[in-house]
């Protein structure tokens, strides 16, 4: 396993991050299996979030004995200054650990949202619980280039989470990613897999050794996905001439029906959260069905069938997609789920 300086974090970090979103999806015994055995093949970076179903509390087990070797990402959501405090100190005893090494803010992608948790003195909470040492390093995860430019109003921001594969570019555009490294942000890349729309896991890799400065975040439910993940991240080929085809042939397959959750298509006029629906075929993946089922998709959907096609998320769209198109998409395939689940009861 090779290592990389994690900006200014000053982090030797793995060049592979272990991603622990879908923990709940396995059994207990296997999850710790496979997180130790990520950590004997040298990955000691691992990333979670209070939101992510029975996570923490996963990796709280899996870490024991283990912990003064890895470094830990996780995060909180919580809009209101007391109950994010009580989140991060939820998530210090589900891990099992008296500090954490990188605490982002979760999905900070609005202009509006940074405000909101600015006015809240949740920022200042956070700077405060990194004076007492129980975070250690301060960064933000995003969907949505165009909030980055207000974190470099912290000066405690050193660490930044986005999505990065070789259809979702926005970040590695010149002068995001030049101010980045003029910064020296820890740059951390969440979806390199397109959330699992992009089959081809060897050429994904190689179009992310493009950016060496950047760690992947990948994903992983079985020592199978681990394996192959190691094999993947060690080598050292770059994209050759038949990897652009390829990858140009997948996004004409794709299209206008890959939804990046940058939200600049909301709000929408009769309410739909057009993100969320965009998202149902991931969320179904990513979640245990339990989870996904208590989502609270139902009204979601039922709202987005009232869809009039109005083209004003087409207008907004940065990336020119046909939303209406993928938003019908969605709720078929939500419908389709729903039969099946029915049929089974």
């Amino acid at each position: 396993m090779r290592y990389k300086i994690l900006g200014k974090t000053h982090l030797e970090v793995s060049e592979l991050a272990f991603g622990a979103l879908q923990f709940a999806k396995i059994k207990e015994e296997n999850a710790i299996a496979l997180v130790r055995s990520a950590h004997a093949a040298g990955i000691n970076l691992i990333d979670t979030a209070h939101a992510y179903p029975n996570s923490e509390e996963l990796l709280g087990k899996a870490l024991k004995g283990i912990r003064e070797n890895v470094y830990i990402i996780t995060k909180a959501i919580e809009r209101d200054k007391a109950g994010f405090l009580d989140d991060l100190h939820e998530s210090l005893r589900r891990l099992n650990t008296s500090y954490i090494d990188i605490f982002l803010f979760h999905g900070i992608s609005k202009d509006s949202q940074f405000e909101e948790i600015r006015k809240a003195g949740i920022i200042d909470a956070l700077i405060g619980e990194k004076r007492k040492g129980t975070v250690r390093h301060i960064g933000f995860s995003c969907h949505n280039p165009g909030a980055i430019d207000r974190f470099y109003e912290i000066d405690d921001f050193s660490v930044i989470m986005v999505p990065l594969n070789f259809i979702t570019l926005e970040y590695v555009e010149k002068p995001i990613l030049d101010k980045f490294k003029k910064n020296n942000i820890g740059i951390l890349a969440m979806k390199p897999f397109g959330g699992g729309r992009l089959q081809d896991i060897r050429l994904c890799f190689k179009f992310l050794r493009q950016y060496p400065e950047i760690i992947p975040v990948a994903g992983i439910q079985t020592i199978d996905e681990l394996n192959s993940n190691l094999i993947y991240v060690s080598e050292s080929d770059v994209l050759k001439e038949e990897d652009k085809v390829k990858i140009n042939r997948i996004k004409e397959e794709l299209g206008d029906k890959f939804c990046r959750s940058c939200g600049y298509c909301m709000p929408c006029d009769i309410g739909i959260e057009i993100t969320d629906i965009n998202f149902i075929n991931v969320y179904y993946k990513q979640f245990p069905e339990d989870d996904f089922w208590n989502m609270g998709l139902d009204e979601k959907v039922e709202l987005a069938r009232q869809c009039n096609q109005c083209g004003a998320c087409v207008e907004k769209c940065p990336f020119e997609l046909d939303v209406p198109g993928i938003i019908r998409s969605n709720i078929e395939f939500y419908d389709s789920l729903k039969k099946d689940k029915n049929n089974k009861i």
